[in-house]
């Protein structure tokens, strides 16, 4: 039997290091055990094998590649399996198109002699992997297949796991840039909008907003934290106070929820407040930023390659032996995540049902972004 290995969905720093221990942890066990690399995430099951996977590969398909951004092997989304609402107007073309991608991938991966197959990615990867492996027990239900799961995605909001892969490179990434930014704008007594990636959860942005020392933080599943007033009342208050600048950090998902227009709309308020101009003796300036794209570049952090190796090493031993070292046999799909330094397994239908995993208001850390953010309220 062989084993299997993809990146899918948006790519992760650290995804290269999962793939390199993965790799070295199955060799290590089973000098001869045959590892399948495909390319382009669950676009190399469903092409000419040939020209889209990577079989029986060597360690030198793993050197150097660590220190690596991105991921090597390829990744990509797969809109064959999504399938619209029965009212649709393509829905039975859709339903065709999923069929027929599902059938080639599953016969793939019995030709190939696939028993365990390693998807690295977030939400939207494992429903494709448990889709892929419904199917591969549906054709051939003889054989035994199992989808592994690992943790991959900078908004850190799957459940089953403290961390995902790529999260702490992201997060430097976005503090990075508000440093940078600070400089330019206390120079000029600026306020900033800055925008960062996360369309459902707020982690992203919550966590870069307290390390970069933001004044404010807009997320997406706190409905207080994107009120115009609210904040505009905060900056007031900061300006009477003598505030040089105003960082003011927001998830992307807020626009989704709160409206396309919402920075542009913060941006007019803020410079049109009466009270700030007159505090000022002059309108306030306010940019809008994005980090985009550039939160998910560049070397992965050690703790990011730490991560990677330890949820590999957790594959490798769940592929191999079945379980985890010390920890009972387990069943059916899976993804292995972290709750500390400790390697935990959990069911991929039980990771897919309470994912995304969102900021509430009772959580710890947006309890601390309340105490160290701009209020209108605080004393001082």
């Amino acid at each position: 039997m062989s084993i299997g290995i993809l990146t899918s969905g948006g790519d992760a720093p650290g995804m290269n290091a999962a793939v390199r221990a993965a790799f070295r942890c199955l060799k290590m066990r089973d000098p001869d055990c045959e590892i399948v690399f495909f390319r382009d995430g669950f676009r190399g099951l469903a092409r000419r094998l040939d020209s889209s996977s990577d079989r029986n590969v060597d360690r030198r398909a793993v050197r150097d590649i660590i220190h690596r951004g991105g991921t090597f092997i390829g990744t990509g989304r797969v809109p064959e399996l999504l399938v619209p609402a029965e009212s649709h107007p393509g829905y039975a073309e859709r339903v065709a198109a999923r069929d027929d991608f599902l059938k080639v991938a599953a016969i793939n991966l019995y030709q190939m002699r696939v028993d365990n197959l390693i998807v690295i990615g977030g939400d939207g990867s494992f429903r494709g992997a448990r889709i892929i492996g419904d199917a591969f027990r549906q054709h051939f239900p003889r054989r035994p297949f199992r989808v592994i799961g690992l943790p991959g995605t900078i908004d850190n909001d799957l459940h089953g796991t403290e961390y995902s892969i790529g999260y702490d490179t992201a997060l430097n990434n976005v503090v990075d840039a508000i440093r940078k930014l600070r400089d330019t704008i206390e120079s000029h007594r600026r306020a900033i909008i800055l925008e960062v990636m996360g369309n459902t959860s707020g982690w992203l942005a919550l966590q870069s907003a307290i390390a970069g020392g933001a004044a404010v933080v807009a997320i997406p599943e706190v409905e207080e934290t994107w009120d115009h007033d609210r904040i505009v009342r905060s900056l007031d208050a900061g300006v009477r106070r003598d505030y040089r600048y105003f960082i003011i950090v927001v998830a992307e998902g807020v626009r989704r929820r709160a409206g396309e227009d919402w920075c542009e709309g913060l941006k007019r308020k803020l410079e049109s407040d009466p009270a700030i101009e007159s505090h000022l003796g002059h309108p306030m300036e306010v940019r809008i930023n994005s980090v985009g794209h550039i939160a998910r570049g560049g070397s992965p952090t050690a703790l990011d390659n730490t991560l990677a190796g330890l949820l590999g090493s957790g594959a490798a031993d769940v592929a191999q032996i079945g379980r985890l070292e010390g920890q009972p046999p387990v069943e059916g799909d899976v993804m292995v995540g972290c709750r500390g330094p400790r390697t935990i397994l959990t069911s991929l239908d039980e990771v897919i049902a309470k994912s995304p995993r969102l900021v509430t208001r009772d959580s710890e850390l947006y309890h601390l972004s309340q105490r160290l953010m701009l209020s209108a309220e605080q004393p001082f």
